[in-house]
């Protein structure tokens, strides 16, 4: 069975696992722990140098890395194209990915500046010891997360999105992107993940790292997007796991 391995807080993964699922594709999946889980991920992959980060799906013969190829290669399981035309899909996916990189940056910047939200993400990794001796730890992963993806940020890449998803589904009239549910839908749906989170992770969004993730000025703009989350969320047809039946 294939084995997912990713962070189930990253709207990165829940696109792969959204696709997954869409798909009836059966695996397993592993939480990644940033520096702890490393040599474990490198040691699968067979790649003692570079960079190595999740979502990555791991088979018997190799692995498939990135949502994006993730999500072709569900497609490609069912064969059927319930996901939709990739071809069209890929500039909203390309959409999705800048704004999800600006999100990204915000959020680690964010945690970067909050000691609460420092503490928590020690405690998340390492329950058994009092996490204020170790803050260290944590802005040091937070800090290098930064420098590693700091470069693909386009500023006004998150607004943009919002802005170009709203005018695409008013223009559909309905609540597809393409016509019919798929991976567009999917990679637009996450990236709402970053102004107000609703999916479940585990370990959970602490209170401060809740608050890092999350924007109300951008939520209360974009609040008929939210509802469109919403109704994807609600639809059995539409959700997946980490959405289905969230209040």
């Amino acid at each position: 069975m294939p084995l997912l391995v990713g962070e189930s807080f990253s709207p990165w993964t829940q696109k792969a696992r959204w696709a997954l699922e869409a798909c009836g594709v059966d695996f397993a999946y592993r939480e990644y722990t940033p520096t702890l889980s490393e040599p474990w991920l490198r040691w699968r992959l067979r790649q003692g140098s570079g960079m190595v980060s999740v979502p990555v799906l791991l088979l018997g013969d190799g692995a498939v890395r990135g949502s994006w190829d993730i999500a072709r290669f569900a497609a490609a399981r069912a064969g059927d194209g319930r996901l939709g035309d990739f071809a069209h899909i890929e500039p909203w996916n390309e959409l999705s990915e800048a704004a999800l990189a600006e999100g990204r940056t915000r959020v680690v910047r964010c945690v970067l500046a909050d000691p609460a939200a420092l503490d928590e993400a020690t405690a998340s990794t390492m329950p058994w010891i009092p996490p204020a001796p170790l803050r260290f730890v944590a802005r040091d992963a937070a800090r290098r997360l930064d420098r590693k993806y700091a470069h693909l940020v386009q500023p006004g890449a998150l607004r943009r999105a919002l802005e170009v998803t709203r005018v695409a589904l008013a223009a559909r009239g309905g609540d597809h992107l393409l016509g019919t549910f798929g991976y567009a839908d999917i990679a637009m749906a996450v990236v709402l993940e970053t102004i107000a989170p609703i999916a479940r992770s585990v370990p959970p969004l602490g209170p401060a790292t809740r608050r890092c993730w999350s924007d109300p000025a951008l939520a209360a703009e974009y609040r008929d997007l939210l509802d469109w989350r919403a109704r994807l969320a609600a639809s059995p047809a539409t959700t997946y796991s980490q959405l289905n039946a969230v209040e």
